[in-house]
């Protein structure tokens, strides 16, 4: 079914260089009159996913040229009545337009956000313009209004909901899928026309490629969601020695032990992340696990916390630890990096943060969830807002003191020395932040929270302190096929290296490695679990390291696990386009042509095509106002 506007009004341009459409007629005719002119356009989310993956060649804020129709949906947000689903009179359809937000928004008020510091710049990019107001997300709507949930949600919950499904982001499960859950999709093409899709509908190829379509197969206007009841998540995070843990055999070595091996684990739990921290004689594991329990509004909850009751100063001391560590190489950009963080925190609209803070401090609760009083808080994401600016303040005045300091001639000569010593001493560092139990027992965190709060765990988390980059490994697997236990055989051997301190410390680096698993995908053409379930691997590289890691950390991963024939994340870090291999990426994915196909008949002109995802994607497309290329 088509549809059309007959007298659409066409946004302006905006000062930060943006066009922000506030109905569905508004971003078709955008949409046509970037069309008929010839103008590239994407339209931007919450910016959570590599910057160039997202934006137009020469965004730019308010300098990008008039050529290029840079999109924000900020104004496109609502979250429309729940329906009856005719294929199951207990389920409810919700339909939600593309802009609104799954949970928290991250955006702080006229605060830029580090996106991407290619090496020898200092590129800055603000993240788009969202209000922040978690009460008007997704998954606060469901819940309070309907008491309905998504089956499944992401380690964040900053994403847009669009942004979210069309990169192939999933939570950590292999017995729900959000795309599972995705009933119908409006979606504009490149000529302005606006399409709902199902998948038996009249054109279910373009459902199956623009669900999962980075933006490239039309622009999606809304989503509607199969939701199911409300529920809570009952669970446990244990830190041990990774050979200690009391979950599961990890390595497979301990048959005895009677412990479920790794995959086991994560198919048998509800939900479940790993963090590995496999560096020379430290290995520990932080298992965190759930399982869904009926919602009750009386339920006490003790809701998860991810880095102690002292998030602020936690995250503030990790951020310089990570900062000086990541430049002993080259002190100077320590130095720089953190007069950049303060110079930006000048320019922070203070009154603006002030009132901002008061709107989500004093945020009604929703009386009939008792619980959320009866708990000592108000709400755990409530909380996670208001002190964004508790952490500025701080980390502005932490900022000044280790700039002064490091400037000093003294410290650079402990950088010179320490050079030496963390490899051998990387463990007596990480123990600071990754405590176990006695001898390497299990430490033990028991929780209970409401679903759609408690899995977005990482929302804890700041982008600003803690920024945190990675590339993800899908492994397909079926179960009993060994494929998992042989994935972590070669991340061991990589982790290991030489055998020498040094040699460790260069493969580990001194950040986490994130596991877990995703539910086979039939669904979308593009989707990285397409034909089986997918193990996980996330390789961590903090914000602010001294290199690249596309070229100096990611590739031991992707050549060690290139074996298994994974595929990658989306909106995650890729590999440098290579034009020997242009189908590097895509040779994986069965489907690969349907979906091409898809796109050049919505898109002919080019008009949702990037330099990015041509190259990326051995595309030959041309790009409005480029010259067509070839691979030879």
């Amino acid at each position: 079914m088509s549809w059309s506007p007959e007298c659409p009004r066409l946004p302006a341009r905006e000062a930060d260089g943006c066009y922000h459409p506030a109905t569905e007629s508004e971003l078709a005719a955008l949409i046509r009159q970037a069309h008929e002119s010839g103008t590239q356009l994407r339209v931007m989310g919450s910016t959570h996913s590599v910057w160039r993956a997202i934006v137009t060649d020469q965004f730019n804020g308010p300098l990008t040229p008039a050529a290029e129709f840079p999109v924000v949906l900020d104004r496109y947000v609502r979250v429309f009545e729940a329906e009856i689903d005719p294929s199951d009179p207990q389920g409810r359809l919700v339909e939600v337009q593309a802009g609104c937000h799954i949970g928290l928004s991250p955006a702080r008020p006229t605060q830029a956000r580090i996106i991407e510091r290619p090496e020898g710049s200092a590129v800055r990019e603000p993240s788009p313009w969202h209000d922040g107001a978690w009460s008007n997300s997704l998954t606060a709507t469901l819940h309070h209004r309907d008491r309905l949930a998504l089956p499944d949600l992401g380690g964040i919950s900053h994403q847009t909901v669009a942004g979210y499904v069309s990169t192939g982001s999933s939570g950590g499960t292999v017995k729900w899928s959000i795309h599972d859950a995705i009933a119908r999709l409006r979606v504009i093409d490149a000529s302005g026309r606006v399409v709902e899709l199902t998948p038996d509908g009249d054109d279910p190829d373009w459902f199956y490629a623009a669900g999962l379509g980075m933006g490239l197969c039309g622009v999606i206007s809304t989503i509607t969601f199969r939701c199911i009841p409300a529920f809570d998540i009952v669970g446990r995070e244990t830190i041990s020695a990774t050979r200690r843990s009391s979950d599961l055999d990890f390595y497979g070595d301990r048959p005895d032990s009677g412990l479920p091996s790794l995959e086991q684990f994560l198919i048998d739990a509800d939900y479940a992340r790993l963090m590995w921290w496999p560096q020379r004689n430290f290995d520990r594991l932080v298992v965190w696990q759930a399982r869904r329990a009926p919602f009750e509004p009386q339920r006490q909850l003790h809701p998860y916390r991810q880095v102690g009751r002292f998030p602020v100063a936690s995250q503030v001391a990790a951020s310089i630890i990570y900062t000086v560590l990541g430049n002993l190489e080259e002190p100077d950009r320590a130095i720089a990096q953190v007069n950049r963080m303060r110079n930006a925190r000048k320019d922070t609209d203070w009154r603006g943060v002030s009132r901002w803070l008061q709107g989500c401090i004093t945020r009604p609760v929703d009386p009939s969830d008792t619980a959320t009083t009866r708990s000592g808080r108000p709400d755990s994401i409530v909380l996670g807002a208001a002190w964004v600016g508790m952490i500025q303040l701080l980390a502005t005045a932490v900022d000044a003191v280790l700039a002064s300091v490091i400037a000093s001639r003294l410290p650079r000569g402990v950088m010179a020395r320490l050079r030496g010593l963390v490899p051998k001493h990387i463990d007596e560092v990480l123990s600071l932040f990754v405590s176990t139990g006695k001898d390497g027992a299990a430490a033990i965190q028991e929780f209970c929270d409401r679903g759609f709060m408690g899995l977005p765990l990482d929302n804890q988390m700041d982008d600003l302190l803690m920024p945190t980059w990675f590339t993800e490994l899908w492994v397909p697997f079926t179960p009993g096929d060994g494929r998992l236990q042989d994935a972590i055989t070669r991340l061991r051997r990589c982790f290991d290296a030489d055998g020498t301190a040094r040699g460790a410390y260069a493969a580990t680096g001194a950040f986490a490695f994130e596991l877990y698993v995703a539910k086979r995908d039939d669904k979308f053409f593009l989707s990285p679990a397409s034909g089986s379930h997918a193990f996980r691997v996330d390789v961590f590289w903090f914000g602010h390291n001294r290199g690249n890691p596309v070229t100096d950390f990611y590739p031991q991963f992707w050549n060690a696990l290139e074996p298994l024939g994974y595929r990658l994340h989306w909106g995650k870090f890729l590999p440098a386009p290579d034009p020997a291999r242009p189908d590097r990426l895509t040779v994986l994915y069965p489907s690969w042509k349907k979906w091409q196909a898809v796109r050049d008949r919505v898109d002919p002109k080019g008009l949702f095509l990037t330099r990015y995802w041509r190259e990326h994607l051995g595309l030959t497309q041309p790009i409005p106002g480029l010259p067509r290329q070839t691979h030879e």
